[in-house]
């Protein structure tokens, strides 16, 4: 419902300026230049693992295109405050890595932690420390969208599978993921 909202107040003239100067003071496009790189110069790994990372960054951004898309992906980011992507990689050569990145709209896929029967745990309980609970992770991915809460229509997808980045804004209770539009409601409401 929210990423929704956020989506509505976006299409308002005066919001949608507010975020399009946003996205252009953050996102710089010039002609032969990356919009992104990766800088390991603090980083204390060996010279090999340096170089791996940064062929594995430079084949991500291809995957995205994010020469060309920065501007629609960082747009999609800020207006809905969450990316969802789902990772594809082979499975009969997952040594060959990454072979896909799919968007996945947020509003119809969510992330359910459910509890493990009653007794089990998560590991053998340390001396003197209570024992902590065993959840069950997975990402619940209806292509009609994801109703109420509860709802527990879907597919199954692996928390290995999905990449997952949001705002980093939560609620008062630390329950709930906003966006940087959250605040805007209210005025908009006034307008």
């Amino acid at each position: 419902e929210l990423v929704t909202k956020y989506r509505e107040l976006s299409m308002q003239p005066e919001c949608e300026l507010a975020v399009d100067d946003i996205i252009n003071e953050a996102i710089v496009c010039e002609e032969r230049t990356v919009p992104v790189e990766i800088n390991l110069d603090q980083s204390k790994q060996p010279e090999r693992v340096k170089k791996r990372i940064r062929e594995e960054f430079t084949m991500i951004c291809e995957q995205l295109d994010f020469a060309n898309l920065a501007y629609d992906i960082f747009k999609r980011w800020y207006i809905d405050g969450r990316l969802y992507y789902h990772i594809m990689i082979d499975e009969k050569k997952p040594r060959d890595g990454i072979q896909e990145l799919r968007y996945i709209d947020p509003r119809r896929i969510r992330k359910v932690r459910e509890p493990v029967k009653k007794g089990a745990t998560n590991g053998p309980p340390k001396r003197g420390l209570p024992s902590v609970p065993a959840f069950n992770e997975y990402y619940l991915f209806n292509h009609q969208g994801i109703g109420n809460a509860g709802s527990t229509q879907g597919i199954k997808v692996s928390p290995d599978s999905i990449c997952h980045i949001h705002s980093g804004i939560l609620d008062q209770r630390n329950k709930m993921v906003l966006g940087y539009l959250h605040k805007a409601i209210n005025p908009m409401n006034q307008l």
